[in-house]
């Protein structure tokens, strides 16, 4: 095997360049006093968890649970979702063949699973990855894997994965992220039912789970990246926003999911709150089901498209919190291209094209809509716009796990879906919206919410294209037969949104992630 290391040993942070420590300072210059106890307490906007078994766990408050109990063989850096720069975890370092179809893993060695079940081995990285590729499993991360073949243990402390086709990028689908979390055999074969009793390597371990309360976590002792400076990190479930923003401003906790909203944003840092704004973040669509009349006209899908103002929803939203988009793949994946049909904003266009269409004296339609704070008031702003060309759009307001569940059984005319995929290419994102295989109701469903059918040779040539160029042209060409069809009206991205006092010091700059990221560094200030 032809040895290609992919990656630069990462810089180790020595601890005065962590802490900004200048040549001249005295000691009691260069330390921070830490407070007393050392217990983050946080809220996430959920009433309760799913699940934090990590290969079936989509929910956004299981994300600081699992993110600070489970690992990959490589990870992102502190704080960051990017494809590059990808650092050793538990691969201290890995190599491919001269094809980039075979790639080896050296695993990192003195690694310990949590309570006590035993050490870290090549046969637990097996495990993960059959686990999250096999369909009896049913994984929601199971087309990330799709393209492996077999994963095999050269010994206690090398795997070796064989993939169908060639990917100088596999490395990033192992990540600390989704399909990249390794679990723990022996836990499972055992009964643990990670659940509610998640058993990882990460720098703290689940103490204790209290239903529709929170979920508490505790240091590990034997971390191998060094001793966390937090005792415990207590996540506390608070779907209400305005009682996490009480409980920050009265001190009853260190950080809490906000709004994505510019008044939210403002009001937090008038108050002198550090807000965090992340990315990438969901970039909001309106999926037009073309299963369900009208719109299997495509005169009222580009009606509606010209009836949709995005400028109005940015003005409510705010520009600090969002982006206009006018492509099905947002703004920053590779690929994305705006060379796409546009319907601006124009309402005498929209009803000639209903008046063509037969509809001039209007229309009714009745769709389901998440009660959630970022999915409702976006579809009650676009009903309000709809109206003025005489489509009434009646929206009815259902529970957000419930609303997952509807518009996956094609009952929903109109779906407005928020996601980011990663890896932030064309690959994921069309594969899952846009191919024949992923049309709701099919055995293969997932989230083709417009029975879109019209592009699946080029989506499946660019899967495994190795010309970085040609998969471009590719993806851009799904873009614009999207596009042209009206298929769907990409709305904004609108960033995550989080709030935190000044006393938690995470220990890095939260650019990504949906919610603040704990690591062994993070820790709470006097």
């Amino acid at each position: 095997m032809k040895r290609r290391e992919l990656l630069a040993g990462a810089a180790a942070l020595g601890t005065g360049a962590a802490l900004g420590i200048g040549p001249g300072a005295t000691r009691a210059q260069q330390a921070p006093r830490l407070a007393a106890q050392q217990a983050a307490r946080v809220a996430v906007g959920v009433d309760d968890i799913r699940t934090v078994d990590p290969h079936f766990s989509i929910g956004v408050g299981e994300q600081p649970i699992n993110s600070a109990v489970y690992e990959g063989l490589a990870r992102f850096p502190d704080g960051l979702i990017t494809g590059e720069n990808l650092q050793p975890s538990l691969a201290e370092r890995w190599e491919s063949s001269p094809d980039r179809k075979t790639w080896t893993f050296h695993l990192r060695r003195g690694v310990e699973w949590h309570h006590g079940n035993g050490p870290f081995t090549s046969a637990d990285v097996v495990f993960s990855l059959d686990r999250v590729r096999g369909r009896e499993a049913g994984s929601p991360f199971r087309n990330t894997l799709a393209d492996v073949e077999s994963v095999r243990a050269v010994d206690a402390h090398t795997v070796e994965v064989k993939l169908k086709n060639a990917d100088a990028g596999f490395p990033g689908l192992l990540v600390n992220y989704a399909a990249g979390y390794l679990v723990c055999k022996k836990a499972i074969e055992s009964g643990v039912d990670l659940r509610t009793r998640p058993i990882g390597t990460g720098p703290f371990r689940a103490l204790t789970y209290r239903p529709r309360e929170s979920f508490t976590l505790e240091r590990n002792p034997n971390y191998w990246g060094g001793r966390p400076a937090l005792d415990q990190i207590v996540v506390q479930f608070m779907s209400d926003a305005s009682t996490r923003e009480l409980a920050l401003r009265g001190g009853e906790l260190h950080a809490i999911e906000i709004a994505a909203r510019q008044d939210a944003v403002d009001r937090m840092r008038r108050a002198r709150f550090h807000v965090d704004l992340t990315a990438p973040a969901n970039m909001f669509t309106v999926h037009f089901n073309t299963s369900m009349q009208p719109f299997g006209d495509i005169r009222v899908r580009r009606a509606l498209s010209h009836a949709t103002n995005r400028d109005e929803l940015l003005a409510f939203l705010g520009r600090d919190v969002s982006q206009p988009e006018f492509s099905p793949l947002p703004t920053g994946y590779t690929g994305h291209t705006t060379d796409v049909a546009r319907y601006e904003f124009n309402l005498d266009r929209a009803r000639a094209l209903l008046a063509e269409a037969g509809l001039s004296g209007g229309v009714t339609l009745n769709t389901p809509v998440s009660n959630n704070a970022i999915y409702l008031p976006p579809m009650q702003v676009i009903q309000e716009q709809w109206k003025k060309v005489g489509v009434n759009l009646e929206l009815r307001v259902v529970d957000h796990p419930t609303y997952h569940r509807l518009i996956r059984e094609n009952v929903a005319p109109v779906v407005i879906y928020g996601a980011y995929r990663y890896p932030l290419t064309g690959r994921l994102y069309f594969d899952q919206f846009y191919h024949s295989a992923a049309i709701i109701g099919r055995p293969t469903a997932i989230t083709n919410f417009s029975h879109f059918t019209g592009a699946d040779a080029e989506i499946e040539a660019a899967r495994f294209e190795t010309d970085a160029e040609r998969q471009k042209q590719l993806w851009a060409t799904v873009q614009k037969k999207i596009m042209e069809q009206a298929m769907a009206i990409p709305l904004f991205t609108r960033a995550y949104a989080m709030a935190r006092s000044t006393k938690l010091d995470m220990g890095h700059e939260q650019k990504s992630w949906s919610f603040y990221t704990f690591t062994h560094r993070s820790r709470i200030l006097a």
